[in-house]
């Protein structure tokens, strides 16, 4: 194959290269609207207004009667709402994610899943560049979609390495990544490795951390190189830049 090609221009058409194995059903629901969603968007606005009301009267009404029983009951609602919560990285994901779709509950559930980070060490830089895409919602052909890794560009044929000690779960080709590897790291960890000009290693490989497992190629008619990296846990994404060692050069 030369190393030059053009992926498809829409990164979240298929999520995953592992979606079929890896993603949950839940998982699925975090696609760009399609036409027609917008009113089924403005009947959930609808439906979550007049419950916040239902909730309200039930519970001014609630307070107004007395009794061992009730007693309880009231203790038991006013622990939750004076209980003490930090509600600031929900309304600091929802900011950044924007309310597109189903947007908010993407956001809540991002911010309150269990980091990836925390039992991993930091991740070695697969590939020393600028970062041209990043993770999360951009703007393609003039529609927003969730863009599942990022993209760094650098040298053609530039060296790229493991981020973690793994296994090789596939090495194949496509129209979206061109050549690509995956590998699976400890703790549900997968990583991928897109628009490969050569490929170092195969199938079944066990691979160590900053070992060489390919080069970056060209994509379309980029003169540098370009990598596609994205990474994800239990079958979600999650934000490469997160667990990679940064500096303030790009990567």
């Amino acid at each position: 194959m030369p190393n030059s090609w053009y992926p498809k221009p829409k990164y979240n058409t298929n999520r995953s290269l592992y979606e079929k194995d890896f993603l949950s059903k839940r998982s699925k629901r975090y696609f760009s609207p399609r036409k027609g969603e917008f009113k089924l968007l403005r009947s959930k606005l609808f439906i979550q207004t007049i419950s916040v009301i239902l909730i309200f009267f039930f519970s001014w009404g609630l307070f107004q009667f007395d009794g061992p029983v009730i007693n309880n009951i009231q203790e038991t609602v006013r622990a939750w709402f004076t209980k003490d919560t930090d509600l600031t990285p929900v309304f600091n994901a929802i900011k950044t994610i924007g309310f597109y779709g189903d947007s908010f509950e993407r956001a809540s559930f991002e911010v309150f899943a269990p980091s990836p980070s925390s039992s991993l060490e930091p991740m070695a830089i697969p590939v020393s560049g600028t970062v041209i895409k990043p993770y999360g919602w951009v703007m393609v052909q003039g529609q927003s979609s969730f863009h599942d890794g990022i993209v760094i560009e650098a040298p053609l044929n530039t060296p790229i390495k493991a981020a973690y000690a793994g296994t090789v779960l596939e090495v194949g080709e496509n129209e979206k990544l061109g050549r690509y590897i995956v590998i699976s790291h400890k703790e549900g960890l997968v990583t991928t490795y897109g628009y490969c000009s050569e490929i170092l290693i195969k199938e079944d490989q066990i691979v160590e951390k900053s070992q060489i497992i390919g080069r970056i190629g060209r994509v379309g008619d980029s003169e540098m190189g370009q990598l596609y990296f994205e990474t994800s846990r239990l079958g979600e994404p999650v934000n490469p830049m997160d667990l990679l060692e940064k500096n303030n050069h790009g990567i």
